[in-house]
């Protein structure tokens, strides 16, 4: 068994990553079709990933076998709302392992150079997204010490407007009914702020 490298992604990797998080994605569609994908997903992937490698908040590092790609890490650094304590966070947005490299630590070295990464720059704590169906996915997370934090929720609201009852008739008399109430702001208007600021509400 040859050793892993974990090493950050150069722009000679991208077919090889693209091919990568092909399989990732279709595997994730076959777990959920909620994650079903557009005709263009690889294309459009391609242009996200190079837009992370660009980035100066962003870190993208790949695992090698003999001069094979077999995973694959991105992390960036993000800013928490003002009001928050935390300023900054770390987010994993992608951690993606071959099917045939799996159970040889390959996922757990990605994370570690990326938590690294992480903390160089000062950042206390990472946050990341898990497909509630995938139990692989969920151990592995918890086994680096992830603890639940958010619950994502989601809605179709295709099925929820067809269970809802239609609207009741407004008044024959239309001049007679109350008029709407006045649109009312939340109160929170500091200029500049993440709330409303000069470009309205968030």
């Amino acid at each position: 068994m040859s050793e892993i490298e974990v090493r950050p992604a150069k722009t000679v990797d991208e077919p090889a990553i693209l091919a990568l998080a092909k399989v990732e994605m279709e595997a994730h569609v076959h777990l959920d079709e909620r994650f079903r994908l557009r005709e263009d997903a690889s294309n459009r992937y391609a242009v996200y990933l190079r837009d992370r490698m660009r980035d100066i908040d962003s870190s993208v590092f790949v695992a090698s076998d003999a001069d094979r790609i077999v995973g694959l890490a991105i992390g960036t650094v993000r800013k928490m709302d003002s009001f928050f304590q935390a300023k900054r966070f770390g987010y994993v947005s992608d951690l993606m392992v071959a099917p045939g490299a799996r159970r040889r630590g390959v996922g757990r070295a990605l994370w570690e150079r990326t938590a690294a990464w992480f903390r160089g720059l000062g950042i206390e704590t990472a946050r990341l997204h898990v497909a509630v169906q995938s139990d692989e996915a969920r151990a592995f997370w918890k086994s680096v010490g992830a603890e639940d934090f958010l619950v994502e929720a989601w809605i179709d609201l295709r099925e929820a407007a067809a269970a809802e009852p239609p609207p009741a008739e407004p008044p024959a008399d239309s001049e007679t009914a109350p008029a709407p109430p006045e649109p009312r702001r939340s109160g929170f208007d500091y200029p500049g702020d993440v709330l409303t600021g000069p470009e309205g509400s968030r």
